[in-house]
């Protein structure tokens, strides 16, 4: 590094220190009580020598660790919001280094460079994983199980220009170590043809669930893919598509690859041919597309988010824009719909109560906004955080020239808990910021029963070991209060129906309330105790 830029960067580093020093003296004290509000917004803080670009990237499931990096720098950190200082950072000159997993325990996982991953387990055994195959020695985690048992990533080829990769899934052995299989690729892409490239996103916390993406020779017409791990087992056979019922209309025939010149004796044959695939092309797919660069995954809420896109041609330029709609799929309901009203709007997380955490790419990639399905309610995150806590959210964050919030990329715990966040400083344009919010609940659950129940509510009976049977709300979150409307839990019914009702609370009446997560829909009952 030239001496210039890295006396360059540590003036920028002292900068930032002074900042957060002054912005730590200016918060509000953090014996400030706030609905709901367990920790008011802190400051994520590393040792001043580290690039202060660094991405705010997860929250571990309980969110007490916060991770970030800035891949391209070469400096990364774990912040632990318990003890609220830095526990583990790298700051390597010439190594490329992004963390990607933390777990609880504080099992880190990272990005050491494009072809090695570390694992370090809590007692500080590491574990090097690279990829088995010459050909794709390049290799990227993207997503790691709860348990630090099971990640999946994608092995790429040397050349950077070629687009082709193989999605995999790595497995822990008996011995520590990682064995990674291939997971197994559809010969066609969503027309029938021949997919440019297949890749895995995500991962679920049980390590059970794969969400990834596949796209077309032109990728225009990705779709995204769904492999599922059976129980008992390490590795995928079989995939599906979520959400692609979105975005093409499955009762048509594909219209199958488009035509090439080179296959024909003519231009005007291959324009007969073109002509057909086109009009096939136009019956079979839907407006707008998935845009296949902005698509995430919330474990906390079990949804696939992303951004679906729409070429717009400007009549008068000649100019062709790309116009960006918020969309989601629900994995448990197996619904999902593109919010087609907001233009200009990305996806990247989800509530408990079905909204949408958006940003709007027009301003920046850290404006904001929740957005209903439901209501068709649109806010900014930041004024609604504001209202349902106290938190006087304009004394934490910057605002823009029109006096709006920056609240900053989303990051939320899978507990719903925690919210983590990266945005700049706007008093100084070469700064950024990484904070968080903690909360007494999921964000989006109440805590407190909103609407009074019905005069007579449905009475439920439950055994002496407060195992409560409802198979026909499978996946729905419930919440347990007492007469007087005091919270007592909170949670979600398992894929068989059943809910463990605190041992401490059975001895007496208790209200309950049962949300679907999509539509919205609340059923009241009143809960009797029963004994054996």
């Amino acid at each position: 590094m030239q001496p210039t830029r890295l006396l360059q960067q540590r003036v920028i580093c002292s900068l930032l220190w002074g900042v957060l020093l002054v912005t730590s003296a200016l918060s509000l004290s953090a014996q400030t009580t706030y609905k709901g509000v367990k920790t008011p917004p802190q400051d994520l803080t590393a040792d001043g020598s580290l690039e202060t670009k660094a991405y705010v990237r997860g929250v571990s499931p309980s969110g007490r660790y916060i991770w970030a990096a800035y891949y391209y720098n070469q400096a990364a950190y774990v912040y632990d919001t318990e003890l609220k200082k830095s526990i583990w950072q790298k700051s390597n000159a010439g190594t490329e280094i992004d963390v990607k997993y933390v777990s609880d325990e504080g099992d880190i996982v990272y990005q050491k460079d494009r072809k090695t991953t570390i694992c370090i387990s809590h007692t500080g055994q590491e574990v090097a994983i690279t990829s088995p195959d010459s050909d794709y020695p390049m290799i990227e985690i993207t997503g790691v199980s709860q348990r630090v048992d099971r990640m999946v990533g994608n092995m790429k080829p040397q050349d950077p220009l070629k687009r082709d990769m193989r999605p995999f899934v790595a497995n822990r052995t008996a011995q520590g170590d990682f064995t990674i299989t291939p997971l197994p690729i559809p010969a066609e892409d969503a027309l029938g043809g021949k997919p440019e490239g297949t890749s895995v996103l995500a991962l679920s916390p049980d390590g059970m669930t794969l969400i990834g993406r596949q796209v077309n020779a032109d990728s225009y017409y990705p779709r995204l893919i769904q492999w599922t791990i059976p129980e008992g087992q390490s590795v995928a056979t079989e995939y599906t598509f979520p959400g692609e019922s979105l975005f093409f209309n499955l009762d048509k025939k594909k219209p199958g690859p488009q035509p090439k010149r080179d296959d024909y004796d003519s231009d005007q044959a291959w324009e007969r041919a073109y002509g057909i695939w086109e009009k096939a092309l136009l019956a079979y797919s839907k407006k707008p597309m998935l845009d296949p660069m902005r698509c995430y995954y919330s474990p906390s809420t079990q949804r696939i988010l992303f951004a679906a896109r729409q070429l717009v041609l400007d009549q008068e330029s000649g100019a062709i824009d790309q116009v960006l709609m918020p969309g989601y799929w629900d994995l448990r309901e197996q619904r999902g719909e593109v919010l087609t009203k907001y233009e200009g709007y990305t996806a990247t997380e989800a509530l408990d109560d079905g909204s949408l955490l958006c940003i709007e790419e027009a301003k920046s990639f850290y404006h904001c906004y929740r957005i209903d399905p439901k209501s068709g309610e649109k806010e900014n995150f930041a004024l609604w955080i504001k209202h349902r806590t106290g938190i006087p959210m304009e004394k934490y964050y910057s605002l823009d020239d029109h006096g709006e919030i920056v609240l900053g990329w989303p990051c939320i715990s899978q507990d719903g808990k925690t919210l983590a966040l990266f945005g700049p400083d706007l008093s100084n344009p070469d700064l950024f910021r990484g904070s968080y919010i903690q909360f007494t609940d999921p964000l989006g659950v109440p805590t407190a029963i909103q609407d009074p129940l019905p005069t007579h509510p449905h009475q439920l009976r439950v055994s002496s070991e407060g195992r409560l049977e409802m198979p026909d709300m499978a996946h729905h979150q419930i919440a347990v209060y007492t007469p007087q409307g005091e919270l007592i839990a909170l949670g979600v019914i398992s894929a068989s129906g059943h809910y463990q009702i605190p041992q401490s609370s059975l001895g007496s009446i208790l209200l309950i309330q049962i949300v679907s997560p999509l539509t919205g829909a609340s059923y009241s009952y009143r809960l009797l105790p029963m004994a054996d």
